[in-house]
């Protein structure tokens, strides 16, 4: 069921700061047609509907290239060398504070932030019942507490903005705000966020936020923070709503399965010639199968890599859905098979959401947070759960170090193409290593790796930021 997809797709909603002040003639003091000045906007629920359905819009370009930032520098995946340009800076770890994708990614977060800052400062009058308010604050701060939660895995401490942005001069007066507040403030829009929000919706509101997502994603920031006991609390609320059995793992992915019991909240594409859909199917196919996979031209820019396909388990089911196999001669490519599909229609706008949080990803996170916590034989029974669904045996009485090496190896197979390796490896503090041996055992086809240092834990801010904001100071290695 794509219900929001429509009511995403359809709107377009044009936003402007109208000052009449800056007019001195009156002839000229005339707001132009089919623009909306924010002063006098928000006079109505549907006004504040429809832009929380902005916001939810600006998730798409968003997650479009998420894995870019959070699979490409992996050991999970990589470009080859007929696209190397586009992306070749992610792969090889070579970014720079001028990189333009590193800039596009900062100002899609912070768009989306703004939408969500938006409903928030001007809900307040607006005639509603308060179960409706409640909802709207509580999908507002879900998606800004995500985006501030990519900006600080990825930047580390960042501009705190918390409120709707009126003249150039704010914009760039902010400090970056340390990682402890702005988790702070992660944790408590996310709290505020499970507290009114339903558990699930049907009809039209299917794949809007729910009080599960919000709790689901509370457990992952807690873990990002090594706050194991709040993170085991936290995801043992919703455990209990976890669908039994699993959904089978080759029914989570593809065409019409979208928004299935597995997923827990995701981005929704839509096709249809509105520039509403993804292009996974185009970057993640290699480019030299033509349209033997899909019906568009590939790009080679997200492809697997060998270390990934060489780290299932004989037997795993989850291969032959993750990953799909293509050779030209003597090269053999491996693609994401699990998020295209073969008929994405022309102009590669692909119909399939991208998976944000869904259930395989929370018992995870569960088991370990209970191995962490020293619940060993709960961890296992947590994991085995996961592995049960994959067709493997289940691993039984392993000390706390091997049950966490045994969940972060289920982690990568589970979740691999679905932006959460990068973050992980660094979490763990095992990328140096990790990507150290990844490079020497997978030299890449084209271009070379950057050295792999602690500070590649963080990108850099982007030049044209701090030029703009000064207040900015550069992460350490750039």
């Amino acid at each position: 069921m794509k219900n929001i997809k429509y009511k995403l797709g359809v709107l377009i909603v044009a936003l402007m700061l109208f000052s009449a002040s800056s007019c001195k003639k009156s002839f000229v003091d005339i707001i132009p047609q089919g623009l909306v000045p924010v002063s006098t906007y928000y006079a109505s629920e549907i006004d504040i509907k429809n832009a929380l359905t902005g916001a939810y819009n600006s998730l798409r370009p968003v997650y479009n290239n998420h894995w870019a930032f959070a699979e490409l520098p992996s050991d999970n995946t990589q470009t080859v060398g007929e696209t190397e340009a586009a992306w070749g800076e992610q792969d090889k770890l070579s970014w720079t504070p001028s990189s333009t994708n590193i800039q596009t990614a900062w100002a899609r977060y912070y768009t989306t932030i703004a939408y969500c800052n938006l409903v928030l400062d001007h809900i307040g009058p607006v005639p509603m019942t308060e179960a409706n308010r409640n909802s709207y604050i509580g999908q507002a701060k879900f998606l800004r507490a995500l985006m501030y939660f990519n900006l600080v895995r990825m930047f580390g401490g960042v501009p705190l903005v918390l409120n709707e942005i009126t003249s150039e001069s704010q914009a760039y007066s902010y400090d970056r705000t340390p990682v402890a507040q702005v988790y702070a403030q992660i944790e408590a829009d996310l709290i505020a966020a499970g507290s009114v929000l339903p558990a699930s919706y049907t009809g039209v509101n299917i794949g809007r936020v729910t009080s599960i997502a919000a709790k689901a994603l509370l457990g992952k920031v807690y873990l990002f923070q090594n706050k194991f006991p709040q993170a085991e609390s936290k995801l043992a609320e919703i455990i209990p709503s976890a669908p039994s059995p699993l959904t089978s793992y080759d029914q989570v992915f593809g065409l019409g399965r979208d928004n299935n019991a597995e997923i827990i909240f995701s981005i929704q594409y839509l096709t249809g010639g509105f520039s509403e859909g993804n292009t996974f199917a185009s970057g993640f196919v290699p480019q030299l199968s033509g349209t033997t996979i899909i019906g568009v031209t590939a790009l080679s820019l997200n492809l697997g890599s060998k270390d990934l396909y060489n780290s299932f388990e004989p037997g795993d089911l989850r291969l032959n859905v993750s990953l799909g196999v293509f050779s030209s001669g003597a090269t053999v490519y491996y693609y994401a098979k699990k998020l295209i599909y073969p008929t994405v229609p022309s102009g590669s706008e692909g119909d399939n959401d991208w998976p944000v949080l869904r259930w395989g990803d929370v018992i995870l996170m569960y088991a370990e947070a209970l191995n962490e916590n020293d619940h060993i034989p709960e961890a296992l029974i947590q994991l085995n759960k996961v592995r049960a669904r994959a067709g493997l045996t289940p691993k039984l009485n392993l000390t706390k170090v091997d049950t966490r090496t045994a969940i972060q190896k289920d982690r990568r197979i589970e979740l691999c193409f679905e932006g959460e390796r990068w973050f992980d490896l660094i979490r763990w503090n095992i990328y140096v290593p990790v990507m150290q041996a990844f490079k020497t055992n997978y030299p890449p086809t084209s271009g070379a790796f950057a050295n792999i240092v602690p500070e590649l834990s963080l990108f850099p801010i982007p030049t044209r930021e701090i030029s703009l904001n000064p207040n900015l100071i550069q992460n350490p290695g750039y």
